[in-house]
Order: C-alpha cells, then sequence, then structure tokens
C-alpha cells in the first residue's frame, strides 16, 4: 500500500446466511443456506478521491462501508486503510434517542475522540448545518428521519477524519440538504479528504466525484470514471446503454406488470460533443413489456441535483408487445450543455409508478461557462 493510497481493497468477501423455517409448523428459525453479499473484490482507492457507489438494492454496496468502518468482520481477504475513518452508515445509528440533539453532539464528538473544547469551537457551525435550532435542545427520539441524517451529516463534516463513508446521506433530504451534502463533499475534497458515497442517485455528486463503482451481486461490474460517462472527445458508445445495464438500475415498485427497457440510445448528427446541443436531439427507448391495461412512459430531464427540468410523457397501449421503440425528440437551441440526466418512469392509468430508470443516462457534454445554466429560456432584455 502506497502513500497515496487511502483504501487497498484485497479478494474481499462477506458471507451471510439465510434464516429458514426447519419445517411448515416450525416457529424456530435454522441456518439457511449462505449467500455472498461482498464477492472477492479487489480495488485501491487513492487519498483525496471521491468514490460513489451505486447499484441495486441488495447488490453489497452498504456491506462494503461496513467492512471499511469495522462495524462487520469480512469473511475473507483483507482491507487496509490510511488514515483516521468517520461514517454514517444508518440513521440515527450512534445516537442516544433520550437525550437532546446538543448532547448527542457531545457524545458522537466524544466518540470520535475529539475534546469538549474541540466541540465547542464547532457547535455553532454544526447546529447552523443541522438547520432546526429550535429543536436542538429536543430528544432526539422526536426527530424526523430527515432530521436525524442532517445531525449525523453536520457532526461527521465537522469531525477531522481522513477518509468519509456515507450511505444514503441524501435520500431523506430536501432540496436545501442535498445542496449542503454537495457543498460539504466538495470542502472535504477541497483539503484532500478521501469520500465513499453509497447512492442511488449518482448523478446529483457527479460535478464532484472521481469515479463510481457499479455494484451488481456483491461484485463491481464497472469501475469507471463519472467524466468518462459524460463524455470527452468524439460521439461513440456512450450514448447507448444496453439491456445488461438497463436491467441493474431498473426499480419495480409494483408486481402486477412486466416492462423492461431493453435497449436506450441518444441519436445526434454531431461528431463531437462541442456541437451535440446545437442539433435536434433524438433519445429513443426501446421497451417489451405485457400488460392488460394502457401505461404511459415518461421521460425526465434532470439537473445535478435530481430536480426535474422538463417532462414528456406518451401512451402505451396495452398487451404483449416487443421491441416498442419510443422516440423523443429534443428540439436544438433549448438546451445548455450542462451535467443533464435523463430518467424513465413507467405510470398506471391513475399516474401511479410502477417502474423506473432513475438517472439511467447522463448527457454528454464537454464543461462551458458555467455560468450559462442549463435551459437556454429566450429573455428580452430592455433598456433606456
Amino acid at each position: 500500500m502506497t502513500q497515496e493510497t487511502a483504501i487497498s481493497i484485497r479478494n474481499l468477501s462477506k458471507e451471510y446466511y439465510r434464516i429458514e423455517k426447519s419445517g411448515r409448523f416450525s416457529r424456530k428459525p435454522t441456518k439457511g443456506t449462505g449467500f455472498l453479499a461482498v464477492n472477492n473484490i479487489s480495488v485501491a482507492i487513492r487519498k483525496g478521491e471521491v468514490i460513489c457507489i451505486t447499484g441495486h438494492n441488495g447488490s453489497g454496496k452498504s456491506t462494503l462501508l461496513k467492512m471499511i468502518a469495522e462495524v462487520t468482520l469480512p469473511t475473507s481477504g483483507e482491507i487496509e486503510i490510511n488514515g483516521k475513518v468517520a461514517s454514517i452508515l444508518e440513521i440515527g445509528i450512534g445516537f442516544q434517542p433520550e437525550i437532546s440533539g446538543y448532547e448527542n453532539i457531545f457524545l458522537s464528538g466524544a466518540m470520535y475522540g475529539l475534546k469538549n473544547s474541540e466541540i465547542e469551537a464547532k457547535i455553532d457551525r454544526i447546529i447552523d448545518m443541522f438547520g432546526f435550532p429550535e429543536f436542538i435542545n429536543t430528544p432526539v427520539k422526536y426527530y424526523s428521519s430527515g432530521m436525524y441524517m442532517r445531525l449525523a451529516f453536520s457532526i461527521i463534516v465537522n469531525i477531522n477524519a481522513d477518509i468519509y463513508l456515507f450511505d444514503e446521506v441524501t435520500s431523506v433530504g430536501d432540496t436545501e440538504f442535498r445542496t449542503k451534502v454537495i457543498h460539504e463533499i466538495s470542502r472535504l475534497k477541497d483539503r484532500n479528504a478521501t469520500v465513499l458515497i453509497v447512492t442511488h442517485t449518482p448523478t446529483l455528486f457527479s460535478k464532484i466525484s472521481d469515479r463510481f463503482l457499479l455494484f451488481d451481486k456483491g461484485t463491481i461490474s464497472v469501475s469507471e470514471s463519472l467524466n468518462n460517462l459524460q463524455g470527452a472527445g468524439n460521439v461513440d458508445n456512450r450514448l447507448h446503454i444496453g439491456c445488461e445495464k438497463l436491467a441493474q438500475i431498473k426499480e419495480i415498485h409494483t408486481e402486477n406488470i412486466d416492462f423492461n427497457l431493453t435497449d436506450l440510445k441518444i441519436n445526434t448528427p454531431a461528431t463531437d460533443l462541442n456541437a451535440i446541443f446545437d442539433n435536434e436531439i433524438e433519445v429513443v427507448a426501446t421497451a417489451c413489456y405485457k400488460s392488460q391495461e394502457s401505461i404511459s412512459i415518461l421521460l425526465t430531464i434532470c439537473d445535478i441535483m435530481g430536480n426535474i427540468l422538463t417532462s414528456a410523457k406518451t401512451e402505451l397501449t396495452a398487451g404483449k408487445i416487443e421491441n416498442k421503440a419510443i422516440t423523443f425528440v429534443l428540439p436544438k437551441g433549448y438546451l445548455h450543455p450542462a451535467p443533464l440526466s435523463l430518467g424513465f418512469e413507467i405510470l398506471n392509468d391513475n399516474g401511479k409508478s410502477i417502474v423506473s430508470y432513475p438517472n439511467v443516462m447522463n448527457m454528454p457534454y464537454l464543461k462551458k461557462d458555467s455560468l450559462s445554466g442549463y435551459l437556454n429560456m429566450p429573455i428580452k432584455i430592455l433598456k433606456d
């Protein structure tokens, strides 16, 4: 392990056992078959890197963080850590529910080896970042899950550590909190801290992330730069996602429909990324599905925070449909080169989401003027 390596993971595995009943009427559970939550992975994480870890629920993301934080021990393999680790792994972990948020700040700080004087020097900043000063003296058992997460995050980022582990810190937060999270992780990156973020929305962190790890059934199926996914240079296969990756991103909200995106591509006459947004862009989604009622497919275009900037919806007929191609045409001149992401929602007759593909593809772009924004809205300027 070199001095430039923060975390070295070699042939790491974690095995768990499913709990089963010994018989139909037995209440006594028995140890069932084993499965590998993390399956023989090896990866080196450099000092100062911000890494997004994404993938399906149950694919091994959180298990990896727990092993790095030494909350759980690996079944086999090695983890070598160079530096002090601070982590948020589950909502409310480490908090004492009967005492106030204020008291929990000192308790959490003490757990990381901080003296009271060090915590007092940072207490105003922590409370301000928490955002609910009127509740700081309230027992945390009365906090919402969002308040729990905000307090935990506010404490952790004010601890001087070398490595930070965050598990879905934006999942229960509003837009204001997401903005704070990105700002604080940027600040940690500026001082060369290493940050690992488990998230289902990696696009939120695309501007500040160096790499993302895509987990699939306990293994890392992709380890790549987010900038490479957004593109640099000529237009190539970054504008296409096949059936296998689409299946990994798919989220099922109800079981009463069989719907699969099997292919997704962006058609553009541009041959380099500087010109992509100067042309009409076709987003072509190919689907196979079986439904007894008509459904709708909704395309969303989101900003880096996951906010929907615009959307388009079309109805799909009921029946068993194979290789249905749906083309969404984005007119030229309305989008600026920016970190935009595409997502899809499949809706029933009542407008309820039954299947989703969130942040399925980043629009490739070359970074230009950061003040240009996302949309090219015609704005009149009047002068005296």
